[in-house]
């Protein structure tokens, strides 16, 4: 089946708000075998949206609009969705009567204007919306069974749930199954991963494979069809094992999106103690690693040692060492790494320093050049990365991602692990 989801606001079409909603609702319907045919982000344009409505009604057999259900003149959703369905609108004495009683509980008179919140297109079926004002509805637009959802995403969330979903399932019964798999994978690039994949891309290929970017880590979703959900399942079983097959060395997990979880869960579970010492990433990578609960058992310190002074007080990097080779070097970054876990304690230790630019860089150190340290049980090492991003923010963000990946692949093995 096909989806259409609209989100409506001047504030999503200006850039003023994030447009949530519509990545929720394709990823919850996508779970009832709904594929989005396309999201379409609009202003509070009665014509734009109800032309848009028309046009996906064609291809749809669902469409779903979040926003423009409140009661001030912008709110043009329910005009929009009338005049799409060739009618007019009608007003409704139980969800205005609905109306005043929440207003009457709130103690405070009710707003004239929001009346408006009660008209709804002739024949629309209302949808309860427990958590707000703004009732929501169901109506036809040509083929396309069309749901209008508030804008805020609490009560879209809610409704969604409780409204859409039970009538969607209703509605469709039979037609195709879908069964989804996710990984994720850090290390590899974009490019690499498509000629990796081969003819998995092809957009007729059933399971579909796609992949999007960002920070370097890759997230790959895998969608398989069939008549139904056993079938679709084990289909999605036989690729999803090829998957981890070819990507093995890349993937990092199948339900931890960030990095940063997925080696805290470890680092907890094994009981392995870290701490981090960082230079260009300016305390980045401890943000990231710290944001996972329970963090705190195994995370002894962060160094932000972003001058060199800081780097000899702190961690003891030899002062000649940074004169010698400079502070992005692989002597000082496997010295600060080693000085990082010997001044805590910590069995493992990441440091990083590099050049994140838009100044400083050389020939021969250019704008994107890190150092990696690495400390294990005492023993040291380095690694050394080049991102050839022109972005300051996106070489820290990039470095910090690299440093945990790091730490996930270097772990002490579970025999070794000890408190």
């Amino acid at each position: 089946m096909r989806l259409g989801i609209v989100a409506t606001g001047d504030e999503l079409a200006t850039g003023s708000c994030v447009d949530t909603n519509s990545a929720a609702i394709a990823a919850r319907l996508l779970e009832l075998g709904f594929e989005t045919e396309r999201i379409v982000v609009l202003g509070d344009d009665e014509e734009a949206l109800a032309a848009t409505l028309v046009e996906l009604s064609a291809r749809c057999d669902a469409i779903v609009v979040t926003g423009g259900l409140g009661p001030t003149l912008d709110d043009v959703t329910r005009s929009a969705a009338a005049r799409a369905a060739g009618t007019d609108l009608e007003l409704s004495e139980a969800a205005l009567a609905e109306l005043r009683e929440w207003w009457g509980r709130s103690r405070r008179p009710f707003p004239a204007s929001n009346e408006r919140q009660a008209w709804f297109p002739r024949g629309a079926e209302i949808l309860k919306n427990p958590l707000g004002t703004a009732p929501g509805f169901q109506c036809r637009v040509g083929r396309a069974l069309v749901f209008a959802l508030p804008g805020p995403p609490r009560e879209m969330h809610g409704m969604l749930e409780s409204e859409v979903v039970p009538r969607l399932r209703a509605a469709w019964t039979g037609g195709e199954s879908l069964s989804r798999a996710g990984f994720y994978l850090f290390g590899l690039s974009e490019s690499a991963f498509a000629d990796q994949s081969g003819a998995w891309m092809d957009r007729a290929a059933n399971p579909l494979l796609g992949v999007t970017a960002k920070g370097g880590v890759l997230t790959a979703r895998i969608v398989a069809r069939a008549a139904d959900q056993r079938s679709a399942a084990a289909l999605l079983a036989g690729r999803a094992q090829e998957f981890r097959e070819r990507f093995a060395e890349w993937i990092f997990s199948e339900t931890d999106a960030d990095p940063a979880f997925a080696l805290g869960r470890k680092l907890i579970e094994r009981k392995i103690t870290v701490a981090i010492a960082e230079s260009c990433t300016g305390g980045l990578v401890a943000e990231k690693l710290t944001r996972v609960p329970g963090i705190s058992a195994v995370f002894e310190r962060g160094y932000v040692t972003y001058s060199n002074r800081a780097k000899s007080e702190l961690l003891r990097v030899p002062e000649p060492l940074i004169e010698r080779h400079g502070a992005v070097s692989a002597e000082v970054a496997e010295a600060m790494a080693k000085g990082a876990a010997e001044s805590s304690g910590a069995r493992l230790a990441v440091s990083v320093t590099g050049i994140a630019g838009p100044d400083g860089g050389t020939a021969e150190k250019p704008v994107g050049l890190v150092w990696f340290g690495l400390s294990i049980d005492g023993r040291t090492s380095s690694v050394e990365r080049r991102f050839a991003v022109r972005s300051r923010e996106l070489i820290r963000e990039f470095a910090a991602n690299t440093a945990l990946d790091l730490l996930r692949r270097n772990l002490p093995a579970e025999r070794d692990a000890g408190g």
